[in-house]
């Protein structure tokens, strides 16, 4: 893939990314002088604020301890646009030794010939297949080869709000519902939505949505709609085959749930109301007010809440979010960051040692902990559990270990598919309107238009890697 990354290097040119390898991101740290003869590793990291630093903790362990012993210095940079930035370190051929990167790129990177397989080093440090979770360790490889291990997981669960549901209890208790606890099918989990909606009629006569039982687009962000389908029994991509299958009866089916709620609700009040709420990691945040009463979380909420609103912190409870699947349970997606070797890193083994330490089981948990995540790891200590302070890391560490667990798509162009996804959705959730007959697009009418356009790019690619590897095999 020499001549992809000398293509894409050329591209980021055009667009003034080269200023990159001249002038950053270059650590300001000075090694101290009893380690000046060491490896320096240079991480680069995404992570901002007190997840940055909460890592740098971890690095200055490190090096006191392991990097101490095995001449091996550590200097950790967190940057922005870290994709970017790496790819292009990369093809110029000035890569970090580590890099941070999240699960969404992964498959493109390995895509790419941008990351060194793992596999002989974790196998020497006894990381293998027993040591992870196997969704975690699943999603790590590509193509039969181990090219990152992880930094911090998570899962993702239903969080609800006990308070609302005891204020509700009547409403619950009338559509027949026990108030006592969450919703167990997607049937039964409509049913609490329905019940716990509050509305107000404003001057203008119309309907305004106050309280949401339930809203498909949030958190604010948007961040699991793309992956509601696992919960159907469907997928938007067949690794096997390797092709799109958006418009898969139970991929329909749940985007149709999906629009439901705007049919219901209104396109009006959802609109409205989806405005009005504040962002994620702010007071304002639509299920820390109250205006939301469930939504799909990861188990970092628990750390969110306790900082932002902690009168709130016994008002909450975490389950697994329903399937719609009869005798499905357990449903989840697990998110990830890893720690991987960019191609051209010249301390591979050193640098590996530094991803091992992270993966110890003692440092996992203490990182995973600091950051409010569950482990990846197939061993966690009683004292993980114990302290955690998310009070429900069991429900997140149940749901990781299930078989109904998924991951990120295993696609080369996965960033571009899950964006065109995503506008898909969100003009479902609008309600927008065909311009030709001025009727609402139903769900498999924009799944159709998204399969076709995907396929098209998806072949477009596969063309675009055959030139590329005939280019490559002229090559002298």
């Amino acid at each position: 893939m020499r001549f992809v990354l000398r293509s894409i290097i050329l591209c980021a040119m055009a667009v003034g990314a080269l200023s990159l390898l001249i002038w950053g991101p270059r650590p300001q740290e000075k090694l101290p002088p009893d380690r000046q003869h060491d490896v320096v590793i240079q991480y680069w990291e995404k992570w901002v604020g007190d997840e940055a630093h909460d890592m740098q903790m971890i690095v200055d362990d490190f090096n006191r301890t392991v990097g101490r012993q095995k001449h091996i210095y550590v200097q950790y940079l967190s940057i922005s646009n870290i994709d970017q930035k790496t790819i292009v370190a990369t093809a110029g051929g000035v890569p970090p030794d580590v890099a941070g990167l999240w699960d969404g790129t992964f498959v493109q990177f390995t895509a790419l010939d941008a990351l060194q397989p793992l596999d002989d080093l974790a196998a020497a440090h006894g990381i293998t297949d027993g040591y992870y979770k196997p969704i975690y360790w699943k999603a790590c490889h590509y193509h039969g080869h181990l090219y990152s291990l992880i930094s911090t997981p998570a899962s993702v669960a239903l969080i609800y709000n006990k308070r609302i549901f005891h204020e509700s209890a009547q409403q619950l208790r009338d559509a027949g519902l026990d108030p006592d606890r969450p919703p167990r099918t997607i049937h039964e989990f409509d049913q609490y939505a329905q019940a716990l909606d509050t509305f107000s009629v404003g001057p203008d006569g119309k309907k305004h949505l106050e309280r949401a039982g339930y809203i498909p687009m949030e958190p604010a962000s948007n961040w699991y709609v793309n992956d509601l389908p696992f919960w159907f029994g469907g997928d938007v991509w067949d690794p096997v085959a390797r092709r799109f299958t958006l418009t898969d009866p139970r991929v329909v089916q749940t985007y149709d749930w999906v629009q439901s709620y705007s049919r219901r609700l209104g396109q009006d009040a959802v609109g409205e109301f989806s405005g009005a709420q504040g962002g994620f990691n702010t007071p304002q945040n639509a299920f820390m007010m109250g205006t939301v009463a469930m939504e799909m979380q990861g188990p970092w909420m628990a750390l969110y809440i306790h900082l932002q609103k902690p009168s709130m912190d016994g008002d909450w409870a975490a389950a697994a979010f329903p399937s719609a699947v009869p005798g499905m349970e357990n449903v989840t997606y697990c998110p990830w960051d890893g720690l991987m070797i960019p191609r051209g890193s010249k301390h591979r083994v050193e640098a590996f040692e530094f991803i091992a330490y992270v993966n110890r089981q003692d440092v996992m948990e203490r990182l995973c902990s600091m950051h409010c995540k569950n482990s990846p790891l197939a061993r966690v200590s009683q004292d993980f559990l114990k302290h955690h302070p998310n009070p429900y890391i069991r429900v997140f560490e149940e749901l990781a270990n299930s078989p109904n667990a998924h991951s990120t798509m295993q696609c080369p162009i996965a960033p571009e598919a899950g964006a065109d996804i995503l506008a898909m959705i969100q003009g479902l959730v609008a309600l927008e309107r065909d311009p030709a007959s001025g009727k609402v697009i139903t769900p498999l009418q924009a799944l159709q238009r998204n399969q076709a356009r995907l396929t098209a790019t998806w072949q477009n690619y596969l063309k675009q890697e055959q030139r590329r590897a005939a280019h490559e095999h002229s090559e002298p």
